[in-house]
This record gives structure tokens, C-alpha cells and sequence, in this order.
């Protein structure tokens, strides 16, 4: 297929480098952004040919010119990046529309103002607005909902509002649905048995009986049988938001509308996002079978919002602002993209309510670690699939309607990722060669530096000395032979030392003074012993424990502080404060 080329392209390629780069196997760099995120792709020749050909791609996709799994007449869709080099999140890095030939209800043009139902990305509203609340993560849902005290199957007691957001109560997926009525016929052709009504639940089974009401929900929750005891293991759950909006309501009188429109939706200016139903005219309406204009009712912290991409940008945004935004704090944002439970897949991770996936397979020519923080969302004709890209300082937005399942949502979501994040690497590099280079104190041969950067993790220090004296190889030798505080936990690596971005810095006189860190990559030697045991332990990464091993005169000798102009971003000079020298960028 043509649009999972790329990633056969970058599955090969990464299998030949991994093979052939083994001076860079032995590394384990920080997590996050191993070089200032890309902040010119606006302005980037580099990405303006990644949106042309992403453009012209997809152009020849719905024109037939390429083979694609999904029905085009039938499939709209709408995909946009934001990144923060936007100069408005309403304004996209790029954004691509298609009108499919059939859709006849609803909007006539489609934009990044149309309307979609988003299903389970709905989640991520709800999670932000129990973030955004302020209450105990550790408080029981009991505290909020006292209906669930008292004897039931589910140790409600042991329910956090913490594990209703991460997947980690164990409670039900839903109540009621998705048992549908006109369905009780093809389960008893497959041998289920014949049941009188009073056996299926009584509220919430889609054909039989009204929505349940709180009071029933509540009530037969406490009879429900748990998938899982609360925190064993990540188990997805839909009605765990419809239990947080009841908990929110509780402690702040306001209902979950109130609460959407007042965090979020207004202070983002988010005019085409809501409860659903939304707005007819404004909507993309499939031709085929759909649930818009369906009421969810209690349901909709789960998974009844409709939205836009133009919206949906501005959400992302907001969450790799750098600077922080009007509903979120830069320390707020990086707290919620991290997982909170693991599965037994070592590239899928659980957040909250995020979808992570691990993955090296993306920066083909420069193998490393990224982190996809997704959400997905279906409802009947509508797929759905928001990304965070911390690592670049990139949102994605995919929406699709008119599909059966996924698969129009899955080709156009890995594509545009790949070719995305692949250009991302490359203006990143770009722009990092403005640290490259040569330093020199006003006396050079009181102290030098050199920074290079190749295909590896970060930037290279080529060369540090004072008075002569290596630095480099001094620095390895306190290390490998005194190591911390005189306790040794191994040797560097035989690899070039190299230095990462902190996202710490500080502004003085046009001047901002950034701090960058030294990696202490340890290698782990595998010793001769007649015990039986697992080499499990030498793929571990211990570097993560080694920041600051080592102090000079109060100043840890991995700290490095580079000098940029604010206006401009010219480097035009270094610190490296546990030798006391203060260089100047001479070429």
C-alpha cells in the first residue's frame, strides 16, 4: 500500500544503521528533546517540501492514483499539524481537507472549522478538566460519590480519582451498551442461550430501555463485576469518565458543560467544539451509517464531544507551549505526558488517558526514542486520533468520517507522522548548527572548546581543555576511577562525550543562557561468574541515574551553559562553571 511505504522505507534503513553503527549502541540518552526543538518549520525550506509533497501525495490519493484501503467516494477527512513555531494555533504548520463525493447532509466545503465526532478523544477533556480541578489525584471516589460506599464486588473504596484517569480501576468498560437489542438474535444463532428481559441490564441496552439516570448507574455499578482489581493492570474504561464527571460536579457545583466551557472550551476560544449534538451545517456527515446528531447524555465525558481540527490544534498547542498557555502550566503540561502503567508490549506505555507508543523507527538516518502521546476516538462512521510529540514540539490531528473501522484513520495518521517527524529531525539538526562550533577564552590557551554534531543522540564534545590540560579525558578518568563520592559504578562509554538541552534557562540583557548536560553513558561490564543468572540487567539504562555524579568548587562538572542571543538566536558563547572558564563562539 502506497502510504505504508515510508515506514517500510524506515524499517530497512534502521535495521542496516543499527547494524552498522554500533559506536552509538552502547548510549542512552535523556528522554525528551535531545536537541532544542525545531522552532523555524514556518519558515523551513526543508519542511515547506515535506507539506508539498504531503499535499501532492494526498491529492493523488483521492484522485485515484494511488491504492488506498477505504472507499473514497464515502471518506472525508481532515488532518492538521501545529508545532510551536506556529504563529497561531489557528493558523497550522499544515492542514489538508477532503469532501467525499457522496457526503450530501451536512457542510458543503470542508475546513478546519468542520465538525466531526472525536469518540474516545473526547477523554482527554475530561482528564484535563480533573487536572485543571485541583482535587487529591489520591482521594477516593467515594469522598465524591458516596452512592458507591457500603458492599459491592468493585473495592470502590480503593478507586482513586488518580485510576479513574489512567485506566487503572479495573471498573467495567461500560454499563448497558454495547448490548443492542436487534443483536439478541445473532447471539442465540451462535449458541447463546434465550434470556427472559429482566436478565439483561436495566438501563443503557440500546433498543430495550432508556440511558441510565445516575441514580441507576451508581446503584448497578455496585453489582458490577470488576475487570481487574483497581491498579494490577491498565484496563480501558469508558464509564470511568462519566464517574469523574460526577465526581467534578460534586466538588465544584458545576456540571460537566459548565466545566468544558469554562476551562477550556472559552479560554481557548474553541468555538466548534461541544457536547454532542453539534451543528448541522457546520458538520461533516457521512454518507454512510452515523451516529452525529446523537444525544450521549452522561456518557459524553467518555467519548459524545464533537470538534474540529482548527480546535483540536489549539489544544495540542496549548500543551507544548513552551511558555505555558491559558489553561495549562508549562510544569502541568510535562506531568500530564508521562505514563502511568505499563502493558506487557515494551513500546506501549499508558498514560492518562494517553496512548503511548515507543518507537525508533521514525528518524531512520538518526535512530532514537520518541514518544507518541495519542489518543483515538471512534464513534459509528467517525474515526479520530490526536498526537503530542513532545520531543519536536508537534500536534497532529487526524479525523476521518465515512468509514467502517480504521482503515482509511491508521494509513493517513502513520503517514503524515512519519513524514512529519522525519522532517522535524532534519530542520532540528539544522538549526542545532548554531552551537557548532569553536570556543575560546580571550586567552586561548587558558581554555578551549569545540562542539560538533553527527548522526548520534545530542551534540558532540569534540574537545574541552584548560591550560593545556585534556578536560575530556580527565573527566573520564575521575569518572572510571573515583566515581561518585568514591563509589564506582562503572566505566563511560567508549563513545564521544555528549551534551543534551535542559529546557532550562534564563534571560539576562538580551541574552538567554541555557543549560545543557553532560551524559555520563555508562557501560555496563558483564562479569565471568558461575552463577546462572539473566544479561537482562546490562540493557538497562543507567545513565538516567548519573546527572550530577560529579561536583567541582559547588558546580557539577556535566553543567554547561550556552549563550544565545534572544533576537537572532546566535550562539555567542559558553560556560562551563565547574572549570570556571568563560568562552567566547570564535568560528
Amino acid at each position: 500500500m502506497a502510504f505504508l511505504k515510508t515506514f517500510k522505507r524506515v524499517f530497512v534503513t534502521f535495521l542496516v544503521l543499527a547494524l552498522s553503527t554500533p559506536s552509538h549502541s552502547t548510549l542512552c540518552p535523556p528522554d525528551g528533546p535531545l536537541l532544542p526543538r525545531p522552532a523555524t518549520l514556518h519558515s523551513s525550506p526543508l519542511f515547506s517540501k515535506t507539506s508539498t509533497s504531503l499535499t501532492s501525495t494526498l491529492n493523488s490519493a483521492i484522485s485515484g492514483n494511488l491504492t488506498i484501503p477505504w472507499a473514497l467516494p464515502n471518506v472525508s477527512f481532515s488532518i492538521a499539524v501545529v508545532s510551536l513555531s506556529d504563529s497561531s494555533p489557528h493558523l497550522p504548520l499544515w492542514e489538508y481537507h477532503n469532501l467525499a463525493t457522496n457526503n450530501l447532509n451536512g457542510t458543503k466545503h470542508v475546513d478546519g472549522d468542520s465538525q466531526y465526532l472525536i469518540g474516545s478523544v473526547s477523554k482527554v477533556f475530561t482528564d484535563l478538566l480533573l487536572l485543571k480541578s485541583g482535587l487529591n489525584m489520591d482521594d477516593p471516589v467515594t469522598k465524591y460519590l458516596p452512592e458507591l460506599e457500603g458492599e459491592s464486588v468493585i473495592q470502590w473504596e480503593n478507586v482513586t480519582l488518580g485510576v479513574l484517569g489512567d485506566h487503572l480501576s479495573g471498573m467495567p468498560v461500560t454499563y448497558g451498551f454495547p448490548e443492542i437489542s436487534f443483536l439478541f438474535p445473532i447471539f442465540e444463532a451462535l449458541g447463546f442461550p434465550h434470556l427472559p428481559v429482566a436478565d439483561f441490564p436495566n438501563c443503557g441496552v440500546i433498543g430495550l430501555n432508556a440511558g441510565c439516570t445516575k441514580q441507576q448507574l451508581l446503584e448497578n455499578l455496585k453489582t458490577s463485576h470488576p475487570i481487574a482489581a483497581p491498579n494490577l493492570r491498565p484496563s480501558y474504561s469508558s464509564l470511568a469518565f462519566t464517574l469523574i464527571s460526577y465526581a467534578l460536579e460534586s466538588a465544584t457545583g458545576k456540571n460537566y458543560s459548565q466545566l468544558l466551557h469554562d476551562e477550556i472550551l472559552s479560554p481557548l476560544n474553541m468555538t466548534n467544539t461541544g457536547i454532542s449534538p453539534g451543528n448541522d451545517e457546520k458538520a461533516v456527515i457521512p454518507s454512510t451509517d452515523s451516529s452525529w446528531g446523537s444525544d450521549y447524555g452522561d456518557n459524553a465525558p467518555g467519548g459524545g464531544l464533537y470538534s474540529s481540527t482548527n480546535d483540536l490544534g489549539s489544544l495540542l498547542a496549548s500543551i507544548i507551549s513552551l511558555s505555558g498557555s491559558p489553561i495549562l502550566s508549562r510544569a502541568q503540561a510535562l506531568s500530564w505526558l508521562k505514563p502511568q502503567a505499563t502493558t506487557s508490549k515494551l513500546n506501549t506505555l499508558v498514560g492518562r488517558p494517553w496512548e503511548i507508543l515507543r518507537t525508533q523507527m521514525l528518524t531512520p538516518k538518526y535512530p532514537h526514542t520518541i514518544d507518541l502521546f495519542t489518543k483515538g476516538g471512534s464513534a459509528v462512521g467517525y474515526q479520530s486520533t490526536v498526537a503530542v510529540i513532545e520531543q519536536y514540539g508537534l500536534g497532529i490531528v487526524v479525523l476521518t468520517a465515512g468509514a467502517q473501522g480504521l482503515e482509511a484513520q491508521e494509513p493517513l495518521f502513520e503517514y503524515v507522522v512519519g513524514e512529519v517527524v522525519e522532517a522535524a529531525e532534519e530542520v532540528a539538526r539544522a538549526e542545532a548548527g548554531a552551537y557548532v562550533g569553536k570556543y575560546q577564552t580571550s586567552d586561548a590557551d587558558r581554555g578551549e572548546m569545540e562542539i560538533g554534531i553527527d548522526d548520534g543522540p545530542g551534540l558532540v564534545l569534540k574537545k574541552l581543555s584548560r591550560n593545556g590540560t585534556d578536560m575530556l579525558e580527565n573527566i573520564r578518568t575521575l569518572f572510571n576511577e573515583i566515581g561518585i563520592g568514591g563509589v564506582r559504578i562503572g566505566n563511560l562509554s567508549n563513545s564521544q562525550l555528549r551534551i543534551y538541552p535542559t529546557d532550562a534557562w534564563r534571560e539576562v540583557e538580551g541574552i538567554r543562557e541555557e543549560d545543557w548536560r553532560l551524559q555520563f553513558d555508562i557501560e555496563v561490564t558483564r562479569r565471568n561468574s558461575g552463577l546462572k543468572g539473566s544479561s537482562e540487567r546490562e540493557q538497562m539504562c543507567t545513565a538516567w541515574i548519573t546527572g550530577g555524579a560529579l561536583f567541582y568548587g559547588g558546580e557539577p562538572v556535566d553543567r554547561f551553559v550556552f549563550s544565545r542571543e534572544t533576537k537572532g538566536g546566535n550562539v555567542v558563547g559558553a560556560k562551563v562553571p565547574s572549570l570556571r572558564l568563560n568562552l567566547t563562539m570564535s568560528g
